[in-house]
């Protein structure tokens, strides 16, 4: 009888600051923008922007032109992190300006853009009203009216290790996202993705797998990538 290899479906960590991969987890590299240039060969998919708190780092010429040199680069598949913050002290006016060019090139190149957003919700809507291009909010421990205003606005939701200590209040916005709006992340921490998938599958209520099977779905189908699967 012939044997068959068994499809191995990958964990995937949509958002890193980390640049370490396994054999079975998929990386989306988290790159500074101003930062690109010295990287070494970018060997994994990877997403770049300037951060909020940068905002008054560059001026508009100078983010433009970084964005600019990466619209060939095959292993952009999301603009960001971006958005805005007004936990941090750095003026909001630039903040909303480096944002907004940050949105600008990603409806130029169809490219979904990856949000950072911290008290900021009210400010965003103006923005998720008029977007043509998919908003993930990475990071995410919003409260569930604030999740039920973003899954009308068909917004995607990144959960990193919060889900780890996670509060009644998380824990009720986590159950209400759709499985097809669902991503998880380990952001700058060293957890384990795996460790966070596990998590989430049980409050979820699905198997690991039944989890594994609907972010790499999500993953293909959101940055119109080949189905990743490793042998």
């Amino acid at each position: 009888m012939e044997k068959t290899n068994k499809v191995k479906i990958p964990f995937i960590d949509i958002h890193t600051h980390n640049r370490e991969n396994h054999e079975e987890v998929i990386t989306v590299q988290s790159l500074f923008l101003q930062n690109i240039e010295l990287q070494n060969e970018i060997t994994t998919l990877f997403s770049a922007g300037i951060h909020p708190w940068h905002a008054t780092k560059f001026t508009i010429v100078e983010v433009s032109s970084m964005l600019e040199k990466l619209e060939k680069d095959k292993g952009l598949i999301a603009i960001g992190e971006t958005g805005l913050d007004r936990f941090c002290k750095v003026d909001f006016q630039q903040q909303k300006l480096i944002f907004e060019l940050h949105l600008e090139f990603a409806e130029k190149y169809r490219k979904p853009i990856i949000i950072h957003a911290v008290k900021t919700l009210n400010d965003l809507i103006i923005y998720l009203k008029r977007a043509k291009v998919p908003f993930i909010f990475h990071g995410y421990q919003g409260s569930t009216d604030i999740t039920k205003q973003l899954i009308n606005f068909g917004c995607y939701f990144s959960l990193g290790k919060s889900v780890l200590s996670i509060t009644p209040r998380f824990l009720e916005a986590i159950q209400i996202i759709p499985p097809t709006s669902l991503f998880l992340e380990t952001d700058d921490s060293n957890t384990d993705i795996r460790e966070i998938y596990l998590e989430v599958s049980k409050i979820r209520g699905i198997s690991l797998e039944e989890l594994k099977i609907q972010i790499t779905e999500n993953f293909t189908r959101l940055f119109e990538l080949p189905y990743y699967t490793k042998s």
